[in-house]
């Protein structure tokens, strides 16, 4: 017979070697998927040395438990992908994986993770899951990638106007956004494209839309000439942000360059109410402009999107430095590789303006309210003092307005 005290010895030993340990929730995150291209699953925030089992399933959502009492949120048949190990801070990636050729643009795919920790309590956990949908080509290469993340957005350092607040907690997908802000030869191809198909018209130094609201598109201005067959740039303007375009001409443009992509527009040239599932390019919501500003920068938080809390000439375009606007990416860009976030010219925003709706805001993918008399624009320009710059600053402008300081960047979804 083994001596009892020996095996005790042994026991405590193992178990104060071995100590069980919390869940933490590990995250799913995948890029947008594109026909004959490669996929990537990427794992965060997961028990360090975990392994992680991907499943998916091309029936949709579920919920459904499985023996062990596990709750998937797929539904059945589900597959298993090859597993893998975390490393020691609990990340990992799988990919890139070939996109199997059989599959046709428009599949829709469920994944999502089943974490297996066999210190932790309980020992499997499945992760957050991803719905993704087989698109025909990927975005423009100067598109960044902004990953899937949960965000305090607002003021967090009482500087602000109360508009600002509260700071709130929200949630995002992940999107792709302009690296730079759209600048006049861009805009000026838009226009010589929509004049030759009959889509806008010139009056004097106005452009106007033809068909739908006829709004009006833009004045030019700041480099944009009209020589009375087409749109032409001064000369060393080429790479100025394009501005005296209305909210309105932003999202003409947008639905320009979804048409010029082969993607759905996401805007009713009528309406202009903005359909957030046609896959398009689109205004990014303030919450979007807002995530994006900050680079992933979080505990602690930044004024500034160049992770600082002060403000130099080295930064920015800002409070008349350079007395007009200059060329996209004259400064650093923030940790997301985006560039003039902070000052040259404000960007139009998707949302209306309503200085009291962060206190109702939803926690996921908020889109602004339903109307409202002018709309929010984001980012500061080179007229204006650095607390205008700060990512958390909110201000708005009427939509018919076409003004010097305030220029565009899209984004794309995609789901």
């Amino acid at each position: 017979m083994k001596n009892p005290l020996v095996f005790l010895l042994f026991f405590i030993v193992l178990v104060f070697a071995s100590p069980a340990r919390l869940y933490s929730q590990a995250t799913l995150s995948i890029d947008p998927i594109f026909k004959g291209g490669e996929i990537t699953f990427q794992i965060d925030y997961g028990a360090p040395d975990a392994w992680i089992f991907l499943c998916y399933s091309k029936s949709g959502p579920g919920p459904i438990t499985l023996p062990s009492g596990l709750i998937l949120d797929l539904t059945e048949p589900i597959k298993q992908i090859d597993p893998f190990q975390l490393d020691g801070v609990g990340s990992g990636n799988l990919g890139p994986l070939s996109i199997p050729k059989t599959l046709s643009v428009g599949t829709e795919v469920w994944f999502q993770g089943v974490e297996y920790d066999m210190w932790s309590v309980p020992a499997h956990q499945a992760t957050n899951m991803v719905p993704l949908i087989l698109m025909p080509n990927p975005p423009r290469l100067d598109m960044v990638h902004i990953p899937v993340g949960t965000f305090e957005m607002g003021d967090h350092f009482g500087l602000g106007s109360l508009d600002e607040n509260p700071v709130h907690s929200v949630t995002l997908n992940c999107f792709y956004m302009d690296q730079y802000e759209v600048t006049n030869q861009k805009y000026a191809h838009f226009l010589n494209s929509s004049y030759v198909n009959g889509r806008v018209m010139v009056s004097g130094n106005s452009v106007y839309q033809v068909g739908g609201s006829n709004k009006e598109i833009c004045n030019l201005w700041n480099g944009l000439l009209w020589n009375g067959n087409r749109f032409l740039v001064e000369p060393g303007k080429e790479n100025y942000p394009a501005v005296y375009m209305t909210w309105y001409g932003a999202c003409f443009y947008a639905n320009w360059r979804s048409l010029a992509d082969n993607f759905n527009p996401c805007y009713d040239e009528t309406t202009w109410t903005c359909d957030f599932s046609s896959g398009g390019y689109r205004l990014p919501t303030e919450a979007e402009w807002e995530y994006a500003a900050r680079g992933g920068a979080e505990n602690p938080y930044f004024q500034y999107p160049w992770n600082r809390n002060d403000i130099t000439s080295n930064d920015a375009n800002y409070d008349y430095n350079v007395g007009t606007t200059v060329d996209v990416g004259s400064y650093t860009s923030n940790d997301y590789d985006l560039y003039d976030m902070a000052g040259n010219v404000w960007e139009w925003c998707n949302d209306w303006y309503d200085p009291s709706y962060y206190l109702n805001s939803p926690a996921e993918n908020p889109t602004g309210p339903i109307s409202g008399w002018s709309c929010v624009i984001r980012g500061g320009s080179r007229s204006n003092s650095g607390i205008h710059l700060r990512s958390a600053s909110r201000h708005s402008s009427y939509p018919m307005d076409r003004n010097g300081t305030i220029g565009l960047r899209l984004l794309i979804t995609w789901f």
